[in-house]
């Protein structure tokens, strides 16, 4: 008997062994998408980038609470990122209210709205089966703002967004070596708060690539989702090649088509692109050109907007397309090509889609604005684990609830539903006659004045002695 509490002994311990380097391996385990950056306060942004070929990012989701100390595996996502290929070591931009695009491959709108003072950003993946579907947390950063005197098991302080930092910025390495450090975003130029020891600031530089400026989506009609063929480029004093962001081909109106239809570029360098001997075209069948004269260019981080009654370009109501070449001839942007042009609405680019939108806005950020269509995957089942009990418990008092309401007439529909369905049929109530009723009531009084004749006949008695 010693010695077999000897051995359960020793097994205990190394159960106790093994914990903690189990948990060591969990978190050294690289996520296949991680926050790299994350901006707080004034222009929020974060920056997703990928570890590892991601084939579809919409099996991605992004979720926040205003609590840093919130489990990350709680928080249930709110916002789905876009269907779009992402290669290992590109990223994502997700803003709200602009900022520098730098090496982000495409942007996208942050939907919420982050606290300046403590939050939680969470990123979770979505793993299907059949027709469940469960949320897996792949990374997650919080953060709190306590007083001069306070303390916090943040991961981010933002104490340390000091007035020196014009454009404060968080940046945690893909590497995960570092913790996170806050630093300050000039263009794509990210110069990081010095560590204790070092004698100079660390500063990462990213390479601007040719973006989109970010857009903002409204309400996204998914079924027409078309997308965008990629433009190719051209060279110009090695600045990235324009995109064509918004075409109106059907202005609002009679008699101003030959004066309001518009071509929208956009620049994303930081500096201004020439657009000399460049040719601006329309049409799908018939071509008509419009080459740009000297002395042409487009600020940095611009739109500029090409009206017909300056190009003299007609655009086409039923179909058409808008195409930039080169002075080489070479397709430098294009625009999706179009069917029916709506009348008043804008063929507008917005996170590598082409939609329509009542809303045209040249020399601005694009704005989709369409009636919303669900996509058939939001109609299955999502479950968070963390979320089970409440979830188990909400559904028996929206059960229970519903049973108290049935009523005579919910029952005859649902057994023609069932009927319909191969379901057994319920019956329907059927209404008694009111001189069944009493008939009814009669028999009843007469067999109780039988079986309590005895009882009846004595009270009779009492009743008349008193």
């Amino acid at each position: 008997m010693k010695f077999s509490k000897n051995i359960f002994k020793a097994l205990i311990t190394l159960m106790f062994c093994f914990v903690p380097l189990t948990a060591a391996a969990q978190s050294t385990t690289m996520p296949s998408l991680l926050i790299r950056e994350i901006k707080i306060t004034g222009e929020e942004l974060v920056v997703l980038q990928a570890t590892e070929d991601i084939s579809d990012l919409s099996e991605y989701w992004l979720g926040y609470t205003g609590s840093d100390s919130a489990n990350p595996g709680s928080i249930v996502p709110s916002q789905q990122l876009p269907a779009k290929p992402l290669a290992a070591g590109q990223a994502v931009l997700l803003t709200s209210d602009g900022g520098n695009t730098c090496d982000a491959v495409f942007t996208t709108k942050l939907s919420p709205a982050l606290s300046d003072t403590k939050g939680t950003v969470v990123v979770r993946q979505l793993h299907s089966v059949n027709s469940t579907s469960t949320f897996t947390t792949i990374d997650s950063v919080n953060w709190a703002k306590p007083s001069v005197s306070g303390t916090t098991s943040a991961q981010l302080d933002l104490r340390k967004e000091t007035a020196s930092l014009a454009y404060p910025v968080w940046y945690h390495s893909p590497s995960l070596t570092n913790p996170w450090r806050v630093g300050n975003l000039v263009a794509c130029t990210l110069t990081l708060a010095s560590q204790a020891g070092a004698t100079q600031p660390e500063v990462i530089t990213w390479q601007q690539t040719a973006i989109e400026p970010p857009a903002i989506i409204e309400n996204v009609n998914e079924d027409n989702v078309t997308p965008v063929d990629e433009a190719n480029p051209a060279a110009n004093d090695g600045l990235a090649p324009l995109l064509i962001t918004e075409v109106l081909p059907n202005p609002l109106g009679t008699g101003t088509d030959s004066t309001d239809e518009y071509v929208e570029l956009y620049n994303s360098n930081d500096a201004p692109f020439a657009l000399a001997g460049f040719t601006l075209q329309t049409g799908l069948t018939t071509k008509h050109n419009y080459v740009f004269p000297s002395g042409v260019q487009i600020p940095a981080k611009s739109f500029a907007v090409y009206y017909a009654a300056q190009t003299g370009l007609s655009m086409s109501n039923t179909s058409g397309q808008a195409t930039l070449l080169d002075s080489n001839g070479v397709v430098m942007a294009q625009s999706d090509p179009y069917d029916t042009a709506p009348d008043g609405q804008a063929w507008a680019l917005a996170n590598g889609v082409w939609y329509w939108t009542t809303k045209p806005s040249p020399t601005a950020t694009n704005v989709i604005a369409q009636p919303i269509a669900l996509p058939a995957r939001a109609t299955k089942q999502l479950t968070v684990k963390t979320a089970t009990t409440k979830a188990k418990s909400t559904t028996a008092k929206a059960a229970k609830a519903a049973s108290s309401k049935k009523t005579t007439k919910t029952n005859t529909a649902a057994s023609k539903a069932g009927a319909t369905a191969g379901a057994t049929p319920v019956a329907a109530a059927t209404k008694i006659h009111p001189a069944v009723l009493a008939s009814v009531a009669c028999g009843a009084l007469g067999y109780g004045a039988y079986v309590y004749r005895k009882d009846l006949a004595n009270a009779f008695y009492k009743l008349r002695r008193h």
